[in-house]
């Protein structure tokens, strides 16, 4: 482990201790809130994979209705897209309070735990399913988006997710993991936190060009489109 990498650590610890104890009441009263407004469960719990062969189970607030996972609603098919599950906050699935939650990132905050007990970080790659890496395998080097500790938030995230094309989120992110095994990531993920703030407060996101130059990578020619001839 670098020296930054045990930094990043250290401040993972520190920040999701600080902010259990901060949060706690705001925990607290969304739970009442769902318990109350949708009733139960206020949970979201599903085993997600932070490396290719390790999961974990991570908790969110649910936001969505109980029988989101219902086929009859046919969300893989009109929302999975090479791997990755994005599904937009119009989708007629969030409950009110479940939107408020999704666009305000209250919904993660449950996620503190992964943080201190499954070493979870607050900016990494997003831990996945095991269908969704099934359908990621078929991209060339798929896996070494996982050489960085899954996160809260990350580069995708403030990009804009919908905004990405599967082989463009995932070559970010393995550009993140790259970073951090190079040991430079501390700077990268401060800047992330601030464009997470901005994304939550403002709406704005970052342009593929900005997050290139917070991993220090070039942009991949197949996503410029200056691909030379062959």
């Amino acid at each position: 482990m670098t020296a930054a990498q045990l930094l990043k650590r250290v401040i993972d610890i520190a920040l999701a201790l600080s902010l259990l104890l901060v949060t706690l009441p705001v925990l607290l009263l969304v739970a009442l809130l769902i318990l109350l407004l949708e009733g139960r469960p206020v949970f979201y719990c599903s085993r997600r994979h932070v490396t290719p062969t390790r999961s974990i189970r991570v908790f969110k607030f649910r936001t969505m209705v109980r029988d989101a996972t219902d086929p009859k609603y046919r969300l893989k098919e009109r929302f999975m897209r090479g791997g990755y599950l994005d599904i937009p906050r119009n989708c007629e699935l969030y409950t009110p309070i479940g939107r408020f939650l999704e666009r305000s990132q209250i919904v993660e905050l449950p996620q503190l735990l992964n943080i201190l007990f499954h070493g979870m970080s607050f900016i990494g790659n997003r831990p996945l399913p095991r269908e969704n890496l099934e359908l990621l395998s078929h991209y060339e080097s798929w896996q070494k988006r996982f050489d960085s500790p899954a996160g809260i938030s990350g580069i995708a995230q403030i990009v804009g997710k919908l905004s990405l094309q599967p082989e463009e989120r995932l070559a970010m992110e393995v550009a993140y993991s790259e970073l951090y095994q190079r040991g430079g990531v501390v700077w990268c993920d401060v800047m992330i936190v601030f464009h997470t703030l901005q994304v939550v407060v403002l709406g704005t996101n970052i342009s593929r060009e900005r997050a290139y130059q917070l991993l220090q990578a070039p942009i991949p020619a197949r996503i410029t489109g200056e691909e030379a001839a062959g």
